[in-house]
Formats: C-alpha cells, structure tokens, sequence
C-alpha cells in the first residue's frame, strides 16, 4: 500500500473533492493528482517550514554574451533558519536567452533579456545582451580568418562584450579588460592582437561601442589588454543595447521571411533614413550605433555602422568600409568618408546611406545599390584609391569585387 505524504506550502487538499473511490490533490499549480482509495494506506500531513527571505543578489547586474556562449550566474541568499529556499530562475525572453535551476544561462540569439532570480518574495536580475556569433550572422573580417585565429577574435569579443577582468589604475582613463591568453591555450603577438582587434570593431558594432582603443600590454603582468571606455559599465551597455535593439527591430518590422534581398536592402534603406539626421559632430556618440540609434544623431561613421548592423539582423551580406569621398568636382578635394558594400542576390553593390539622407525629409537613392561604373571616380577606399583597403593599415586581407552596373532597378528614380 501506498503512504501519501502532502507538503502544505507545494500542495492543497480538497477533501471535499475525494471521490468515492479516489482521492483528488490540486495542486498550486491547476494540476489535479487522483490516487485510487485502494492504493492508500494511510494519509500524512508535513508541514513545510516557513523561510523568511531577506534578499538575494547575483555576482553580476548585467553581462554581454557572445551567442552561443554560456554563463552561470551566482546567486546570494540572506535567509532565516537552517534551510535555504529554493531558488526559481526566469527568463524575460528564452528565445533570446534560456535559464536553467542552477543559474546558467544560454546565449541563443542577438538581442536584449532580463533574467530573474526569485527566493520567497524576493528578486535580483540580471541584463543580458547576447551579441550574435560570425557563424550566424556575415562579418567580413572574420571570414577571412583560419579556424585557430577566428577562436581568438571570439576570445577577445567575449572579453570585451563581458567586461571580465575589469580594472581601473590611478593614472587610467579606461577600464582595462585583460587578455588571457596563455590561459586559453593561444599564442598571440602583437601584430595578431591588433588586426584581430581592428576587425571587431569593424565588423561588430555593438563592439565597437565600447573599444575603439587598439590594445595595450601591460609589462608588470605581461599581459595585453583592452581600454574600454570609462564611461561605460555593464549596467549602462545593457541599457543603452536595448535601446538600440528596439530601434532596430522597429526599422526592420515591414521584413519577413519571403521578403526578397532588394526589399530587405531598401526597407532598412529607408527606415533608417527616416530614423536618425546627420549631425551630432560634438557628440562623442556620432561615429557609432548610441549616436545613429539613439540620439538619432551621427555622421557618417555612425550611419554604417548603423546600417552594418541592420544588414546583420536582416540577413544581408554587408562590409563597413573607410575611405574618401569627393567633395567638390570642380577644385578636386576629398573629405575622408565611410560607407557600405552590401550583397543583394550574391552581387556586391555601394550603399551609402549618409549621401541618401541624413537631413530631415530627404530620402535619396543617389548611392542606393551602386556599381563602380557609377562610383569609381567619387569613392576612393582607405590608403589605396584602388579596390582593395590597405592591408598595412589591419584592416581586410581584400575586399569582394563590386559589380559594375547598378542594380537593375526599374522604379529607381
């Protein structure tokens, strides 16, 4: 025979509801459990202890996490008596981010997610950003990598994305985050450190928001590091990339899963030259996605990567690059520029978004999806004026060749 043993705190008796040959238990949570009368010796009722929760913390407020990476999260539990409470996990949006009852949390796609911890009546969170990986999404630069220097460029984007070893020195102006290599088993020098870190923040804007310092090595360790910018804490990140995700996600609504490459191209296209003004040349924040996003103010630095980013939650193959523009055809002068090479069914085109907009109601396709027939003589790329970017300079080994011929757009005006 069957002993059933009921906890009042996890379950509630009905008697009232034993049915002549059953026994019904509801639970806390809807669900009915029927034992056969047969099967019941007898009936015993514990009485759970009652914890007092004082509070709970978690070792981190806010984190950023490269996807498919892990995090677990340590919670702490002021409580009164000798038995600890269990502790209940959540997550705001498990698509983005999943939890399990220990703590650990899975990077599963780009985005923003608040991840609970409950003991009692008691909660801590934590803001995650979840970055999106080169597998899922097209980064230039880290295409161009083998597979041992591509684990690197990651070790070094998880770094920077969580803040891990963050410090600050008396005479230091940045936060420093410290790279441990040995301890991850690479071999790096100096020259490999640079042009990693050169092409994450080109091909990661959400990177670049926070690192736009090339390494340093510090002697009395001897290891290298990152200065991330005083002025950013995980907290202030974690805000500010949710902001900055429902920006996009507003921009990128009209797209769905049969939109074609061209729609794609010319509904961020718009959306984003509808979204932000070019302007905010004393704000610190107007060559990167805080200043396109947010203040909605940027120059044309911030305006490419803006649109970079976009491309990258669309599902568009697309490339940040630097370089100059010519200002006046007549006196001949260049003014150093940025803008974008974009794939549009598996043909490379020049996107420049500045040159579209950037000015209220002005929504232009003069360099919407162009060729080199049209754009060779006004567009010169970083240090060569020729159709690869400077290898000397750390950025990309070479660029992919452009189409000559504008996209074959019949409405194009």
């Amino acid at each position: 025979m069957k002993k059933i043993f009921v906890l009042f705190s996890a379950l509630l008796l009905v008697l009232s509801a034993m049915a002549q040959d059953s026994l019904l238990v509801y639970q806390n949570n809807g669900s009915v459990l029927s034992f056969a009368i047969t099967e019941i010796d007898s009936i015993k009722f514990v009485k759970k202890p009652v914890i007092k929760v004082n509070s709970i913390s978690l070792n981190r407020v806010a984190i950023g996490l490269l996807q498919d990476d892990n995090y677990t999260l340590q919670a702490t539990v002021d409580a009164e008596g000798a038995t600890m409470p269990i502790i209940e996990w959540s997550s705001s949006n498990s698509s983005i981010a999943s939890v399990d009852s220990n703590g650990k949390v899975s990077a599963l796609k780009a985005g923003s997610v608040t991840i609970t911890a409950t003991a009692g009546d008691k909660q801590a969170q934590c803001a995650i950003t979840v970055v999106a990986n080169g597998e899922s999404v097209y980064r230039h630069g880290y295409s161009e990598l083998s597979d041992s220097d591509k684990a690197i460029y990651n070790y070094i984007l998880k770094q920077i994305l969580a803040f891990e070893s963050n410090a600050t020195t008396y005479s230091d102006i940045n936060h420093r985050v410290y790279l441990d290599f040995a301890s991850q088993g690479m071999t790096v020098d100096q020259n490999k450190v640079m042009k990693l870190t050169n092409l994450i923040i080109r091909d990661v804007p959400e990177a670049y928001v926070l690192v736009n310092y090339i390494y340093r090595y510090d002697y009395s360790n001897y290891q290298y590091y990152l200065r991330v910018i005083i002025s950013y804490t995980p907290e202030k990140y974690a805000t500010e990339m949710a902001q900055i995700y429902d920006a996009c996600n507003s921009i990128t609504a009209p797209v769905t899963p049969t939109t074609s490459e061209f729609e794609k191209a010319k509904i961020i296209h718009d959306g984003f030259i509808d979204w932000a003004d070019y302007g905010g040349v004393s704000n610190a924040n107007c060559g990167n996605i805080t200043g396109s996003f947010i203040t909605k103010k940027a120059v044309c630095e911030g305006f490419s990567r803006a649109y970079l980013m976009l491309c990258q939650r669309v599902g568009l193959k697309c490339i940040y690059v630097t370089g100059s523009m010519m200002t006046s055809s007549t006196s001949g002068n260049w003014g150093n520029h940025a803008w974008n090479l974009t794939a549009v069914d598996n043909v490379w085109y020049l996107m420049d978004t500045t040159t579209d907009g950037g000015f209220p109601g002005i929504c232009g396709y003069r360099a919407f999806l162009l060729g080199t027939d049209s754009y060779s003589e006004t567009y010169k790329y970083e240090g060569t004026g020729g159709s690869d970017e400077n290898v000397s300079n750390v950025a990309y080994s070479a660029l992919p060749t452009v189409s000559k011929t504008d996209y074959d757009w019949a409405e194009r005006p």
